[in-house]
């Protein structure tokens, strides 16, 4: 087995996945950003669309690197449960360095922290409106209101590390569905792998 073409392979596949999530979440926040409550449902589209095609991408990449380990693994050709699982969460967790990064880039220096800050709170205060909740709830959703305004701009350290922790918990409850589907028992004696 050549580990840096499986390493090249799980590296590679993990730049897709961060890159084509990196455009879903430019497309999200800028759908919120820019779009305001008229656009907030296409950016939950967006969101749900992305999660989708995460999964069908893992799914996808896992499916050929287990046919790159069984060539390797030619004389008794194997993929087990733990190594479809530990693929997804590595090449998650390289899309999730990717994805924020490039979205901490594009929130704090294109479209800027405060400015997104402050679409958000009208954003809010839009759908507020739009409930029509109770005049007596005002004081709690002024003071929720105030609390988002007060929160400071993340490092881009703290920003990398959610991404990284989320992707992380995405990769592995995928993972524990696509690995499943993906392992390849080795032949023994002749038998044959029904998968």
């Amino acid at each position: 087995m050549n580990p840096s073409n499986l390493r090249n392979d799980m590296l590679t596949k993990g730049a897709i996945i961060g890159g084509v999530m990196l455009a879903a979440s430019i497309a999200e926040t800028s759908l919120m950003y820019y779009g305001g409550i008229s656009l907030a449902m296409a950016a939950g589209l967006v969101v749900i669309v992305s999660f989708a095609l995460y999964c069908y991408l893992v799914y996808r990449f896992t499916k050929n690197y287990a046919n790159l380990v069984l060539e390797a693994r030619k004389e008794m050709p194997y993929f087990t449960y733990g190594n479809g699982l530990a693929y997804i969460i590595l090449i998650s967790m390289l899309a999730g360095i990717i994805t924020s990064l490039g979205g901490y880039i594009f929130l704090h220096q294109i479209i800027g922290y405060e400015e997104y800050m402050e679409a958000n709170v009208k954003l809010i205060q839009d759908a507020l409106t739009m409930a029509q909740l109770p005049a007596s709830m005002a004081g709690t959703y002024n003071a929720m209101i105030e609390g988002i305004k007060s929160q400071p701009a993340p490092s881009i350290f703290s920003t990398i590390l959610s991404g990284v922790w989320s992707y992380l918990m995405l990769g592995t409850i995928v993972g524990l569905v696509v690995a499943a589907f993906t392992k390849r028992k080795p032949v023994i004696f002749g038998e044959q792998d029904e998968q």
